[in-house]
């Protein structure tokens, strides 16, 4: 008995150094984060009807263009909970560990991030069929000289998800990958650009959507197969997954998917080439007055932005009903409360717009979810603050969730009906909140857009 114990004890020693002597030459990758996931994350996690979706931010999947969120995989969601006839919640991450991480829990029913599948990872994800293709390609500056008797060293990001092969180059043995942890795609084009670095690998797509910025970058050759782009599926709601995979199945043959495809994967796109552009930090020309008043009264001047767009499109001397005026459409009687009128300066309008808004967000502080605070401060900017504390009260009143913006939205929108403006609750009677709930959803939602394309002052 104690020998069959000693060989299986040598067994299973030898099946450890096995298995460290493989991962040590590659040939077996560490399941990433598995032993980091939030086990309370993993339990069955339902959305309802809601599609609840995770993209990451990817030059052509995501982006602001000309006050409106857009973006490749962001429009196929769109278009996928359009065509279910479902509701879709959309949200970004622009940190590629994070993405990883969340891959690999049940918050989101679709995740769209790329990364390396290796031989573990379909034991653990359920993927989508292809959503779109792309390949490796390299990234030089113009009229580089490249000398094949050196070695290069081409670099990518730590996640980069395509295998490269370096066969097409001239002496290929003199080409060598480097992946570089700490830094995004977007970092080394800078670099690139700036001689940091000689070579850079990226996907077809995403160089397509940011070459048009860098003038002295240029497209190189073709360093890899076609690579399926998939997303990664809720494990538990396998009718909507067969739902998703069937819409794919066929939306994929469609003329409108050729048109999109067109639109975010094509060098000749015209939303590519009229962009904003990733380089670029400035939302308007009004940037410097945002970041200073915004600074002042400790605001993100990004979600300011995104409320003047969406009253003005950053057009001065503007005069609207009611006598609003100005970038920010404020009312007579508040700007004469902030000392501005329509004959005031756009930087006087923005300092006082920024006074309003700290105003705004002073009522909810402590009062509300450090997440949807800014949710609250658009709504009220839009209806005043008095219909949405109406409608905390009638949330709080009906048993929902006050502190959060979408258990609030519901009540606010249900504020037209007379039942709920003649509640003893309610202070500020009849509105129409259906329209503040789509100005706040349209407001955040370019906020969010923001927050990931511009940086934060």
């Amino acid at each position: 008995m104690k020998r069959k114990h000693v060989s299986y004890i040598f067994i299973a020693v030898a099946a450890i150094a096995l298995f460290i002597i493989l991962l040590m030459h590659d040939r077996i990758q560490p399941l990433p984060l598995m032993n980091k996931i939030d086990k309370r994350n993993v339990d069955k996690n339902d959305h309802g009807d809601t599609i609840k979706a995770l993209i990451f931010y990817h030059a052509a999947d995501y982006f602001v263009y000309q006050g409106s969120v857009i973006g490749f995989q962001y429009d196929l969601i769109q278009q996928l909970g359009k065509d279910l006839n479902r509701p879709v919640s959309i949200s970004i991450e622009s940190d590629p560990r994070k993405a990883l991480q969340k891959s690999f829990t049940n918050e989101y029913d679709i995740v769209g991030y790329d990364f390396k599948r290796d031989q573990y990872i379909p034991w653990y994800i359920i993927e989508s069929l292809p959503h779109s293709y792309t390949y490796p390609v390299l990234i030089t500056r113009k009229k580089a000289k490249i000398d094949d008797d050196t070695t290069h060293v081409v670099h990518a990001p730590g996640g980069y998800a395509h295998n490269v092969d370096f066969s097409i180059l001239n002496k290929p043995e003199n080409w060598v990958l480097q992946r570089d942890p700490n830094v995004e795609m977007e970092d080394l084009f800078d670099m690139l650009e700036d001689k940091t670095v000689d070579y850079i690998v990226c996907n077809y797509n995403e160089a397509i959507t940011l070459l048009p910025f860098y003038k002295s970058l240029s497209l190189g050759p073709r360093v890899g197969d076609n690579y399926a782009r998939t997303w990664v599926l809720h494990p538990d709601r396998e009718e909507l997954n067969n739902d998703i995979n069937q819409w794919l199945d066929e939306f994929t043959t469609t003329k409108a998917y050729q048109k999109l495809c067109q639109k975010y994967l094509s060098a000749q796109s015209n939303i590519i080439q009229r962009s904003f552009g990733a380089k670029k930090n400035n939302i308007s020309s009004f940037d410097a007055y945002m970041k200073a008043s915004c600074a002042r009264y400790n605001l993100d001047w990004r979600f300011m932005s995104s409320i003047i767009y969406q009253e003005s499109h950053f057009v001065t001397g503007l005069i609207g009903m009611g006598g609003s005026f100005g970038l920010m459409q404020m009312m007579p009687a508040t700007g004469a409360r902030y000392g501005v009128s329509d004959t005031s300066s756009a930087e006087e309008q923005i300092w006082a717009g920024a006074r309003y808004i700290s105003y705004l967000y002073k009522i909810f502080a402590n009062k509300v979810a450090d997440s949807d605070i800014y949710y609250f401060v658009a709504g009220s900017y839009n209806s005043g603050p008095g219909h949405i504390l109406d409608a905390q009260a009638l949330c709080e009143k009906y048993g929902g969730d006050s502190k959060h913006w979408p258990d609030v939205a519901q009540y606010l929108a249900l504020k037209s009906h007379k039942d709920y403006y003649t509640d003893p609750v309610v202070k500020c009677g009849y509105y129409p909140g259906k329209h503040t709930v789509n100005y706040v959803a349209e407001v955040m939602n370019r906020y969010h857009g923001y927050t990931v394309t511009k940086q934060e002052e």
